[in-house]
């Protein structure tokens, strides 16, 4: 298996480029999904899509399972039962699923079943804006830590015989609750281990050569990295090719080289490839696997740079808890103890990182950020 999400700044062409991939990759004979968490790839293939996977090419079928309150949610869905069960009044989870992060829990359990069906051996994701998909980590994280809270395993009761005699309705819909959310759990757990998988699953950033394209990628780079998303490439797309010798383009030519240039000291990190500007929208089978043949060459499935990992090891008396954090702002770091671990929170994102059993009791005593590590050391 073989997963690639693409994500990058609004009109950067992530989509087009997602697309041109997974037709790439069904051309080598690899059964290959094409799924749009936006709308977005349906338009570039001149596709009707919705949650059914549909052929669009040989080995490529796309689905494009943006959320909406008409459509299929099972997270949402799970919830209604929730409040339900609780007495509680079942809109509630439309408010809760709607939430930034969250809101894309329930798009993400469709790609979880159809990546468990075996039926693909690589997966293209077209992830959406940047803007939306940064949050999607910290939402997919939170809500299998709350759904791990709520269903953890229990044992029963001596007093489970007398509760099913006087109260079988309300044991039976809370024994359904319970297994509902204990499945979605581990789905949602098994989904978060194959996206921070690196030896699996990369993340494929595009934007535009613009003054500000550094600081974007530098901030997804910083959001990713906390979030153990590997990112093996970024792409500038639509640069201005050298053909054009008109001086009206000069300035645009230089704001780009100055672009490309910093791109590429973000080094050591991901590989930066330039993608000239096309003379039109590729649409097209034909079009879209040769411009993605152009940016991959022969295969678009290479990991395409090395990754660092987050790392836990004994320092002495002390234990070292190594996070990979390129390019954050060490002002907006802010870090604090929790049950499972330790929470880092960035740019009003949040995560938890846990910490292995034979770290025990040990407690954080102090942290710094430099070299692009977050470093906390813990003790007793």
């Amino acid at each position: 298996m073989r997963v690639i999400l693409f994500s990058g700044t609004g009109g950067s062409g992530a989509s087009t480029i997602a697309a041109g991939t997974a037709c790439l990759l069904g051309a080598s004979s690899r059964p290959t999904l094409a799924f749009g968490l936006e709308r977005g790839i349906g338009a570039v293939l001149g596709q009707a899509l919705d949650v059914e996977p549909k052929a669009v090419a040989d080995n490529v079928e796309c689905v494009e399972a943006h959320g909406g309150l008409s459509a299929h949610d099972e997270f949402r869905d799970f919830l209604a039962m929730l409040m339900d069960f609780r007495n509680m009044d079942p809109e509630l989870a439309d408010d809760l699923s709607s939430v930034p992060g969250v809101n894309g829990i329930g798009v993400l359990l469709e790609l979880e079943s159809l990546i468990a069906s075996k039926k693909y051996e690589a997966v293209v994701v077209d992830a959406g804006s940047l803007a939306h998909f940064l949050d999607l980590p910290a939402g997919l994280d939170a809500a299998a830590r709350w759904l791990d809270k709520l269903f953890a395993p229990r044992q029963q009761t001596v007093f489970e015989p007398f509760l099913r005699a006087f109260a079988a309705d309300t044991v039976a819909a809370g024994e359904e609750v319970l297994e509902t959310g204990r499945d979605l759990l581990g789905r949602l757990a098994n989904l978060r281990d194959l996206l921070t998988d690196p030896e699996t699953t990369t993340v494929r950033l595009v934007t535009i050569a613009s003054p500000n394209a550094v600081a974007r990628v530098s901030e997804a780079l910083a959001v990713l990295g906390l979030f153990s998303f590997r990112v093996d490439a970024v792409v500038a797309n639509q640069l201005l090719p050298q053909s054009l010798t008109a001086d009206f383009f000069d300035g645009f030519k230089q704001q780009q080289t100055k672009a490309m240039a910093e791109l590429a000291e973000l080094s050591p990190g991901p590989a930066v490839i330039g993608v000239d500007l096309q003379e039109s929208n590729p649409t097209g089978i034909k079009r879209l696997t040769g411009l993605a043949r152009g940016i991959w060459g022969k295969t678009a499935a290479d990991f395409l740079a090395p990754t660092e990992e987050h790392s836990v090891g004994r320092m002495g008396n002390n234990w070292e808890l190594r996070v990979f954090l390129p390019f954050a702002n060490r002002d907006d770091l802010r870090l604090e103890e929790v049950e499972e671990g330790v929470a880092v929170h960035l740019n009003g994102r949040r995560c938890v990182l846990t910490l292995p059993d034979d770290v025990g009791y040990a407690s954080a005593k102090s942290w710094t950020y430099e070299g692009r590590f977050l470093t906390v050391t813990l003790g007793r």
